[in-house]
């Protein structure tokens, strides 16, 4: 069954092409053209929140290095199953090992050390905004010790995005009938009619602006905010 936006969209597109669409052909040579803009912005509650962090150790040989990582993550991943998180909510966004040299002391004839390091970060993705603050914090006392950001989501963004393509096509509707009221004119049809853009934009929150210490203790607070949609459409009239 299809959904009261999806109607409603419908419904403005019967009336656009109720105005006239019409091949080349069937537009009077002397006819005018008005073109107009319409534009969108809609906000919405997030109902998905998307946390990145990880793990980082360092060590004297790769071995050692990858597993106090391992470890550590171990950890982690049982606190947040603790929580009730199922392992479907992890998934593991990176893993990098990388090494580094120190130099030479001043006056010494000391080699140079290699230190290594391993880079292990996962995302827990949850519908339970309310859990955000928990996750973190108890990923931290865990053992996770970077962190990165929160993303909050939609988890279906078809109907914010109809929704936004709609109000843009209505004000572009307007705005020509008045233009061509304006004008002492009257709209024949509609020549064509085209999306210029859309964009989603998900809220996003860095960890460390949020607060988290990850040498300290600390209790993160979280604020969803809202995420925003926007649609422009471009409409050719002929009068």
């Amino acid at each position: 069954m299809k959904s009261l936006r999806t109607i409603s969209l419908s419904l403005v597109l019967i009336c656009v092409f109720a105005l006239g669409t019409v091949t080349a052909a069937s537009i009077p040579e002397d006819s005018g053209r008005l073109q107009v803009t319409g534009n969108a912005l809609i906000t919405a509650a997030p109902d998905t929140a998307h946390i990145a962090l990880g793990v980082e150790t360092s060590g004297a040989s790769v071995k050692n290095a990858v597993s106090e990582n391992a470890e550590r993550m171990a950890s982690v991943l049982e606190a947040l199953k603790s929580l009730g998180l199922e392992s479907s909510a992890v998934s593991t966004s990176g893993y990098n090992i990388y090494s580094y040299s120190d130099a030479f002391s001043a006056g010494t004839i000391r080699p140079a050390a290699t230190t290594y390091n391993v880079h292990n970060c996962i995302t827990i993705s949850t519908k339970n905004l309310d859990q955000v603050g928990r996750i973190v914090d108890a990923a931290v006392a865990a053992g996770a010790n970077q962190g990165q950001n929160v993303t909050f989501d939609l988890a279906d963004k078809e109907e914010m995005q109809l929704r936004a393509l709609e109000i843009a096509i209505e004000q572009a509707l307007g705005k020509a009938d008045v233009m061509a009221k304006t004008a002492g004119e009257t709209i024949g049809g509609i020549v064509s009619v085209h999306e210029e853009y859309g964009t989603y934009v998900a809220k996003n929150e860095s960890l460390q602006v949020m607060g988290v210490g990850f040498d300290r203790g600390a209790t993160t607070s979280i604020n969803p905010g809202e995420v925003e949609v926007t649609a422009q459409v471009t409409m050719v009239f002929w009068f």
